[in-house]
């Protein structure tokens, strides 16, 4: 498969994943999720077009740069979230710039990345951790303004048709066939979008973006976490150490929410 024919199949996957669950909110009585308007359905096809962009120049870039650099310059939206959230009007505690640069260190560390060089890949992937950080602005605006079920699944839905048209363009493969590429697309589809990524949304209603955007962050930790379990991978001092500081990085933004958080 191609990367837009996996993000196609995954993402539409991850939105089917949510619809039973639309209706059962619908009839639980006890449940009573916010109506549908025009502003959902906005920020839904706008979430699920930054989904997109954001996956397409990743994968785009990953073809023509190394893993460790790809890790890197795509957890860098730990930086860009904070950074456009000022110019959106949210301000932080000063301290809290501590606390991101620490992580930051901790996955340049992890990431195995050697130097500053930027080649062609490296600025793909830059785009793409952008439009990473965008995301997950947006999802900090429309999260506690909207049903997160609903939104989730207009993202998903969203990003899943705009990586079809792509990988019809590109000529993607379109049909699965094996074993092997319904496993991959059924667990991602499930695990990573349907459960992991409704969960972003959802957590997000009391999170602020910068604080998520670090903690979004820790999935470079728990991949290596996850190497070592199942793959036998061992990090060395220098990789330890990585995810040592990412983690503490993590608790330390946690002290410093925006100054005027009630105004979200």
């Amino acid at each position: 498969m191609g990367p837009f024919s996996f993000n196609a199949f995954r993402f539409l996957l991850g939105g089917l994943f949510l619809l039973p669950l639309v209706a059962l909110r619908k009839k639980n009585k006890q449940i009573k999720p916010k109506a549908s308007s025009p502003a959902l359905l906005k920020g839904g096809l706008i979430a699920g077009s930054l989904l997109f962009l954001g996956a397409s120049f990743q994968q785009t870039g990953i073809q023509y740069t190394t893993i460790g650099n790809t890790g890197f310059i795509t957890g860098l939206y730990i930086i860009f979230v904070p950074v456009i959230s000022l110019f959106l009007g949210v301000r932080y505690h000063h301290k809290i710039w501590f606390a991101v640069a620490l992580a930051c260190a901790g996955l340049y560390l992890l990431s195995g990345m050697n130097g500053l060089h930027i080649s062609d890949g490296d600025f793909l992937v830059l785009l793409g951790a952008i439009f990473w950080a965008l995301h997950v602005i947006i999802v900090d605006h429309m999260s506690s303004r909207h049903d997160q079920i609903k939104f989730a699944a207009l993202q998903f839905f969203t990003c899943a048709i705009l990586s079809y048209l792509a990988a019809i363009s590109t000529g993607d493969k379109m049909i699965l066939l094996t074993f092997e590429e319904w496993k991959w697309v059924i667990v991602s589809g499930f695990l990573a979008i349907g459960i992991g990524y409704t969960l972003q949304v959802i957590g997000q209603t009391t999170s602020p973006a910068a604080q998520s955007a670090v903690i979004l962050s820790l999935e470079a930790v728990f991949a290596a976490l996850a190497g070592y379990v199942f793959y036998h991978e061992i990090l060395g001092f220098r990789g330890y150490l990585g995810c040592g500081l990412m983690f503490i990085g993590c608790l330390l933004t946690q002290r410093y929410p925006p100054i005027n958080l009630n105004e979200r």
